[in-house]
């Protein structure tokens, strides 16, 4: 079968890769039928190796697709169901499943990962590949409600697996509430989704920060009330001031989490609101500083994280089915899997026009 590999900085290629099969009597074969491209396989493209990743590996952690096969203990699920697969793998068992921390599972890998992560046998699976096996498949995967399970639909169901649930979750954890200002640092695809979060969960104002036309268009789109082009500290918290009445953001979501980013966020929330930290920036060593003098003086809450996706599944379906939500706009660009590669050069590149790409077998 066909599979996106690592084979170094800046070269990934889709090639002939082991067919995915049962390897233990909890797992389904899933045939991929959207996959996408995330902002932190960019990272991958540009930090792999240091990141662990070894020649070979397949990438991808955004997927959905349909049931190929089930292993004789899985639940649930049968051939021909229609799955979003969450980007970590979860038992569903354990203390941290239990509290609703999945991405913290004592069972935890990701897809399309380095592969001394991987805690489950064989050859790390990617989701940019036409078949993925799928280890733990009874809580790694949900069921599409049938509504929802039309290949018509892919382009809203694909962002729920990650950007749509990681934007979902800076808002719920730093404490959304109908009503709430909003500001949301950074307009690619988990900034989108949080904007887009943040107007279905009824907030006052919602503003993008950004830079780039193009994107800031669609968070319009999505629901924004205001954006902010602007790169100085100071000009970014007097807009943002205008037009919340002076009060300021309850909610703040980084999507970018760097210094720069932080800085605004600190500029833009109100005294006892909350700063959710989603990007990856600290990654590639662009670690944010928070200012704990403002923290401790104004009762700010820092908050955010990995995201544990099947958390918020339930609502997100239900605020889907019920025509609050749909993050379709954010999949800009779609391509065949064969042209991966070029998938992650233009997204690298920030390429007018594409925010997020999103792959389909042929």
């Amino acid at each position: 079968m066909r599979g996106l590999t690592f084979h170094g900085e800046q070269d990934v290629r889709v090639e002939e890769v082991p067919d995915a099969a049962l390897e233990k009597p909890t797992d389904a074969v899933v045939r991929m039928t959207m996959a996408g491209i995330c902002g932190s396989d960019l990272h991958i493209l540009n930090a792999g190796t240091a990141f662990g990743f070894e020649p070979g590996t397949r990438l991808g952690h955004e997927f959905i697709g349909t049931v190929e096969e089930v292993g004789p203990e899985v639940t649930g699920l049968r051939p021909g169901d229609r799955v979003l697969a969450s980007c970590s793998i979860l038992d569903g068992t354990c203390p941290m499943c239990h509290e609703h921390l999945h991405s913290s599972c004592d069972s935890w890998s990701l897809f399309g990962w380095a592969p001394r992560t991987w805690q489950h046998d064989g050859l790390v699976q990617g989701g940019q590949s036409e078949y993925v096996r799928v280890p733990l498949a009874a809580t790694t995967l949900t069921t599409m409600p049938e509504a929802l399970s039309g290949m018509d639909r892919q382009r809203t169901m694909l962002p729920l697996v990650d950007v749509m649930s990681t934007g979902w979750h800076g808002l719920r954890s730093a404490g959304m509430k109908a009503g709430a200002n909003v500001v949301v640092i950074g307009d690619g695809a988990v900034g989108l989704c949080a904007v887009h979060g943040a107007r279905a969960l009824d907030a006052n104002a919602v503003i993008c920060l950004g830079h780039h036309e193009d994107r800031l268009a669609v968070a319009g789109e999505l629901g924004a009330s205001g954006v902010v082009t602007s790169r100085d500290t100071d000009e970014i918290r007097e807009q943002v001031m205008e037009m919340t009445g002076g009060e300021g953001a309850h909610v703040v979501v980084d999507s970018i989490s760097g210094k720069a980013s932080m800085a605004a966020a600190h500029a833009t929330v109100r005294a006892g609101g909350a700063i959710a930290c989603l990007g990856m920036d600290h990654f590639m060593q662009n670690v944010p500083e928070v200012n704990w003098f403002d923290q401790f003086l104004r009762n700010i809450t820092i908050t955010g994280g990995l995201v544990p996706g099947p958390a918020y599944m339930p609502e997100l379906l239900d605020a889907v089915i019920a025509g609050r939500l749909d993050p379709a706009p954010v999949l800009t660009t779609e391509l065949p899997l064969e042209d991966a590669a070029d998938g992650y050069r233009r997204m690298q590149s920030r390429e007018e026009g594409v925010i997020k790409v999103c792959l389909t077998p042929a």
